[in-house]
């Protein structure tokens, strides 16, 4: 995630092609560690309840940890992701350690293997638009503007 624009200028112009990132690079950004499980048939009621106080519990978020999503499938319940985002400066020094102390926490819920993987965070958001569009507009404002333009 970027902060501001002069940043995201600067990161985008750097070649992709540096393996090793600057100080000023990872400053603003953030890593997620995603962790795809299947949980066991009892845990699927209250799971995302659960792991959120098990990571405020282990102290986490006094070690990066940004903010937390459960991800329950909507097509069939057993079917989890836990998607947490940690500061960079952070999480790379820690990596091993931060991932491991997360695998445990999850591991307790999950019916066989854990899949766990990190990635660089880019969070997109939409422009804003600063033209007026009649969706904008509520029906007797729409009128109001018939109006207008009918009196011309």
């Amino acid at each position: 995630m970027y902060l501001n624009r002069e940043l995201r200028r600067k990161t985008s112009s750097i070649s992709q092609s540096v393996p090793e990132r600057g100080a000023e690079q990872t400053a603003s950004q953030v890593i997620t560690l995603r962790v795809d499980f299947v949980s066991k048939p009892e845990n699927k009621c209250e799971i995302a309840a659960e792991v959120g106080e098990l990571l405020a519990e282990a102290g986490l978020y006094q070690k990066g940890l940004k903010a937390s999503m459960v991800l329950v499938s909507d097509r069939e319940a057993r079917v989890v992701t836990l998607l947490t985002l940690w500061d960079a400066d952070r999480f790379n020094p820690a990596r091993e350690r931060l991932t491991t102390w997360t695998l445990k926490i999850v591991a307790q819920f999950a019916d066989g293997r854990l899949h766990a993987r990190t990635s660089v965070a880019h969070i997109l958001l939409p422009r804003e638009s600063t033209k007026l569009t009649l969706a904008d507009l509520r029906p007797a404002e729409i009128a109001e503007l018939v109006e207008i333009v009918a009196a011309g």
